[in-house]
C-alpha cells in the first residue's frame, strides 16, 4: 500500500465555516468581528486538537479574504521574522514554544502594534499568566481578550469529520468515522489528516473508503510510526 496516486483534491484552507462552534461561539465572534470596536489582541488557549490552530489559520484567510496582509507563524517549527512587523494582521501559534529571542520579537510587534493599529493573535495551553514567558509579554498578552477554545465531544468531532469529507467530495459511512474515532488518535487535526490519507488511499486502490481499507490503512501507519 506504498504507491499512492498524486492528490488531485487537496484540503480546503481552514475557514470559521468548517470548525465545530456549539461550545466556542464567543471565540468566532471575538474572531470575527469588524474592528473597531473588535479587540485587537486576543490569546486563545486549551488543550491540545481543542481547534486552537485551526481557528488561527481561518482567522489568517478571514483577513486575506477583507485585503488585509496576514501571516500564520508556528513557534514550534519557525522564529519569527523581522518583517512580521510588516503584516497588519499576525497570528502565533503555540506562543509556550517561543524562545527568549522570538519572544523579545513578539514583545516589539505587540507594541508597534498598539501604534499602528494592528492585530495579534496567539495560542498556547494556557492563558499568558500562567505561560513561561518573560513576565513583560506575558503582560502584554493578559492585557488583551483571552479566550479559552473548549475541546469538542465525540459527537462534535464526528459532525467535523462529515463536514471534511463533504468538503472533500468523499464518500464515508459513519461506521468509518467511528472506527476513527475509537482506534485513531483523538485530536481533530490527527483524525481529518487521517481522512486525508484514507482519500489517497481510496483513489490509489480504487476502492471505497471502508472499515477494512481504514484497518489496512492504520495497521500500515503504525507499522511506519
Amino acid at each position: 500500500m506504498n504507491q499512492l496516486t498524486l492528490d488531485l483534491s487537496p484540503p480546503p484552507a481552514p475557514a470559521f465555516d468548517t470548525f465545530i462552534a456549539e461550545r466556542n461561539r464567543e471565540v468566532i465572534a471575538a474572531l470575527t468581528a469588524a474592528a473597531p470596536p473588535a479587540e485587537r489582541f486576543v490569546h486563545l488557549w486549551g488543550e491540545g486538537g481543542s481547534g486552537k490552530s485551526h481557528l488561527l489559520n481561518a482567522w489568517v484567510e478571514h483577513a486575506h479574504a477583507l485585503g488585509r496582509a496576514a501571516i500564520y507563524l508556528d513557534a514550534r517549527s519557525e522564529r519569527l521574522p523581522d518583517f512580521v512587523r510588516e503584516a497588519s494582521a499576525v497570528a502565533v501559534d503555540h506562543v509556550d514554544d517561543l524562545d527568549p529571542d522570538d519572544q523579545i520579537t513578539l514583545f516589539s510587534v505587540f507594541n508597534a502594534f498598539k501604534e499602528s493599529g494592528g492585530r495579534l493573535l496567539t495560542a498556547g495551553r494556557l492563558p499568558p499568566a500562567q505561560l513561561a514567558l518573560r513576565p513583560d509579554l506575558a503582560t502584554r498578552l493578559a492585557s488583551g481578550l483571552v479566550l479559552e477554545v473548549k475541546p469538542l465531544s465525540d459527537s462534535d468531532k464526528l459532525a467535523a469529520l462529515r463536514r471534511h469529507a463533504k468538503a472533500r467530495q468523499l464518500n464515508v459511512p459513519d461506521e468509518v468515522f467511528r472506527y476513527l474515532l475509537t482506534h485513531w488518535r483523538r485530536d481533530l487535526s490527527s483524525l481529518t489528516a487521517m481522512l486525508d490519507t484514507l482519500d489517497r488511499y481510496s483513489l490509489a486502490l480504487q476502492r471505497p473508503v471502508t472499515v477494512p481499507l481504514v484497518k489496512n490503512v492504520l495497521q500500515s501507519r503504525l507499522l511506519q510510526d
